[in-house]
């Protein structure tokens, strides 16, 4: 009886370390294969075009503000006041 339950523990620790390690290979499988890849790739250059295009505005919006600054220091017209008068 004692063996017998030795075996029968022996068989299910070992399934389900098989169905364990079964598993963890086929999700490292996925993780490489090339349409996972691709769509990793994809996602993070979305992500980066979106951080550029809010960099950019930033860096306009920062722009104009100093050059507000700069005008309103020197006394120096606008484009639409110097056209104007």
């Amino acid at each position: 009886m004692k063996r017998a339950f030795s075996v029968a523990l022996g068989l299910g620790a070992g399934l389900l370390i098989g169905a364990y390690v079964i598993k963890r290979l086929d999700e490292a499988q996925q993780a490489v294969a090339p349409t996972h890849l691709a769509g990793q790739a994809g996602r993070a250059a979305a992500g980066l075009g979106e951080r550029f295009r809010e960099a950019a505005a930033a860096g306009r919006e920062a722009a104009a503000a100093r050059e507000a600054e700069l005008r309103a220091q020197y006394h120096v017209p606008g484009v639409r006041e110097a056209l104007r008068g």
